[in-house]
């Protein structure tokens, strides 16, 4: 449950700090959303290394299948960690619309949202990981045959194409979340842009050197901003700013 919010002058010294802010009640939700930002990162990691060790990014889908079928159980458990990937941060996305930063308009509402469409593309990347790593055959023989049924292609297709536009959106809502941000979070907002840009070259096939670096500093994102909600540090510089602003404006209106 979330705590409401309960203004200043109608809220005892022990709520006041209880909280563990001056002015605004301890924000359950973002911190919940931190976590679950956190349990993001950690996936994803799982995620990258199980899909490396499967090798299985091959020039061609009879190549990727074979290399597939050689390492069922190492791609099974990169698509199970895919999957939970977009589930947690769909999880994510839904606390960070139920804080008071988001529902009093000091963070952008666009951003959560964008996280739960990226999750969700995410995780059914993820399931149709799983699902070629269960149907793929052990024999090479009837691997060929596999590769050429349409419904195979179409779930490889779908896999490829969910996994880069998850990821691009995840990168779209670090651009907006770099537009409408306070305290800490402002200084670290042009590095917050420069990633979600650097997200989007994930469609450019001549910069694929690039994604290992991209993927990896998303990760470092998702780290800082994840430990910074669970941690009750960006609800303090929010709450701080919000203060600051309820302040101006009472000296605006004397």
């Amino acid at each position: 449950m979330l705590t409401e919010n309960i203004p200043r002058e109608n809220r005892s010294d022990s709520q006041a700090e209880a909280s563990g802010m001056p002015g605004r009640p301890r924000d359950a939700a973002a911190r919940t959303a931190g976590t679950f930002l956190l349990f993001t990162a950690f996936a994803t990691v799982a995620m990258v290394i199980f899909r490396v060790a499967a090798d299985a990014d091959q020039p061609t889908l009879v190549e990727s299948l074979a290399a597939i079928s050689e390492s069922k159980g190492l791609y099974g458990i990169g698509g199970v960690a895919r999957l939970l990937s977009g589930i947690t941060l769909i999880v994510a996305a839904w606390f960070l619309l139920a804080t008071w930063i988001i529902r009093q308009r000091l963070g952008t509402p666009g951003v959560p949202v964008l996280f739960a469409v990226s999750g969700l593309f995410t995780a059914v990347s993820g399931g149709c990981a799983i699902w070629l790593a269960v149907s793929v055959p052990d024999a090479a023989d009837a691997i060929s045959t596999f590769a050429q049924t349409t419904s195979t292609e179409q779930v490889a297709d779908l896999r490829w194409l969910t996994g880069k536009i998850g990821f691009a959106v995840a990168g779209l809502a670090l651009i907006i979340a770099a537009r409408k941000v306070g305290g800490t979070l402002r200084r670290i907002s042009p590095v917050t842009a420069i990633i979600g840009i650097l997200m989007q070259f994930i469609w450019i096939d001549s910069a694929t050197f690039m994604h290992p670096i991209n993927g990896t500093v998303f990760f470092l994102w998702l780290i800082a901003i994840g430990a910074m909600l669970a941690t009750g540090r960006v609800e303090r510089h929010f709450s701080a700013m919000l203060d600051l602003n309820q302040a101006s404006d009472v000296s605006y209106r004397a």
